[in-house]
């Protein structure tokens, strides 16, 4: 089995398969026989056996085939491949070892440690994934998306530990956003005392301006990946001027169905306006947030998405109470 420490990620051992028949050199066909039926539940792949040394070297390759064109005293070492054995290490990369496989047209390839050891081999169904994840790798490269382009996780292959590491610092400082916006709100007690149906309004602002942001920032979060060549002073402009229009919008529809609930113009006028701005500022939250955090070659869904929405969050409670208390005290 390949020790923790030898396997690199996306490199040969990270793949190794060792559920094969693996057997002393010295063993004979009839030996081999028994020990593949003894065994053949905890096997899965048996195409080839392999022989290996005292040392645990692998000295040898023979097809299942071979065991019924030989008879049952036959020596494995009489009749196994031993001479230019193909193989690779475990820190090898994967793309190595399906390079061999179609080079030397191989169905597996085997793995060995630094010091030589067997692991195990690199199944045909495995260098068939290996190769099919790097010709969608080169699809995508070539419309502008790879890994220096931009760094993102791939939950089904990163550790659970590293999925963990990267995401709960930023629900962390979230939850602390979360207590500053309590204590925001707490602030401007004074202007909700002589006004209580302004926090009946809170969520509807907070809820808008989320909204907007997490729209724009699935639009940036794509389009920076997908377009390599992207001008991003055109591309900051166009969206500032989609997000004023919508907030626009958003805050004048806000007005008019206000007025038709019976809520006083001063306020309803309060809140379409505190829902203007506080979309308007999603621009900083959807767009400025994931074009930093992917130049810092961090991904952007692990980060902007819990500092975004805080960080929206508190901009939005601010601008609301700061508009109300201006226009309605």
């Amino acid at each position: 089995m390949v020790a923790k420490k030898e396997v690199i990620y996306r490199s040969a051992g990270a793949h190794v398969n060792h559920k094969i028949p693996i057997i002393p050199i010295s063993y004979t066909v009839s030996q081999t026989n028994s020990f593949i039926k003894k065994n053949i539940k905890k096997f899965e792949v048996i195409d080839h056996i392999y022989a290996i040394d005292k040392n645990k070297k692998l000295v040898g390759v023979l097809s299942t085939w071979d065991l019924y064109s030989h008879s049952q005293q036959t020596k494995i070492s009489k009749i196994c491949k031993k001479d230019h054995l193909i193989k690779v290490k475990s820190a090898d990369k994967e793309e190595y070892a399906a390079h061999l496989s179609l080079k030397h047209d191989l169905s597996a390839i085997p793995v060995v440690n630094n010091e030589g050891s067997f692991l195990g081999i690199i199944t045909a169904k495995r260098i068939s994934q290996i190769l099919h994840r790097k010709h969608t790798e080169e699809l995508f490269h070539s419309a502008g998306v790879h890994k220096d382009h931009a760094a993102f996780d791939n939950v089904l292959e990163i550790p659970i530990s590293q999925s963990i590491k990267h995401r709960i610092i930023w629900l962390f400082i979230g939850l602390i956003g979360g207590i500053l916006a309590a204590g925001l709100i707490n602030s401007f007690e004074s202007t909700l005392k002589q006004n209580l149906i302004l926090a009946s309004f809170i969520p509807l602002v907070v809820y808008i301006a989320d909204a907007v942001g997490t729209q724009l920032e699935a639009f940036a979060i794509r389009d920076f990946a997908l377009f390599r060549n992207l001008d991003y002073h055109l591309y900051f402009l166009k969206q500032f001027i989609i997000v004023a229009i919508i907030s626009a919008l958003l805050g004048a529809i806000t007005i008019i169905i206000s007025g038709f609930l019976g809520i006083e113009p001063i306020i309803a006028t309060s809140i379409g306006i505190a829902i203007f701005f506080a979309s308007l500022s999603s621009i900083l939250t959807g767009l400025v947030l994931p074009f930093l955090f992917r130049k810092l070659n961090v991904d952007p869904i692990n980060a902007s998405g819990p500092i975004g929405t805080i960080l929206q969050d508190l901009l939005s409670v601010f601008i609301y109470f700061v508009i109300a208390s201006w226009l309605l005290l």
